[in-house]
């Protein structure tokens, strides 16, 4: 920004001067604005700002793929592969607790209990 004194020579050096001065000021200042407006439309996508610096204004991700038109889940004729309970299986497979999942003491000679 000029300052009192430069508005004031160039007020005493006359009409061509002040425009000088006017057009001089006016093109720092529209520079200044374009720099700040391209910094804020900078982010991680279109920069090489890291996402970490976009703090919660970070863009909503986008997926790449394309919509297929189908419904979400089975699909109609599809036959489902869930398994079923039997009540006489062919096999069992027990998976001993080891360790207490609170406080890591050791299970081995503690009796199982049913409890549920």
């Amino acid at each position: 920004m000029p300052t009192r004194e430069e508005i004031h020579q160039a007020y005493l050096e006359g009409e061509e001067a002040v425009v000088a001065l006017f057009e001089r000021t006016i093109g720092q200042l529209a520079a200044r604005v374009q720099a700040l407006e391209d910094q804020l439309a900078k982010n991680s996508r279109n920069s090489g700002k890291p996402p970490s610096s976009e703090g919660l204004k970070k863009p909503a991700p986008r997926s790449l793929r394309k919509r297929s038109g189908k419904k979400r889940g089975g699909q109609p004729g599809h036959k489902g592969h869930t398994l079923k309970a039997v009540e006489h299986p062919q096999r069992r497979v027990v998976h001993r607790v080891e360790r207490c999942e609170h406080c890591q003491a050791p299970l081995a000679k503690v009796e199982a209990s049913r409890s549920g």
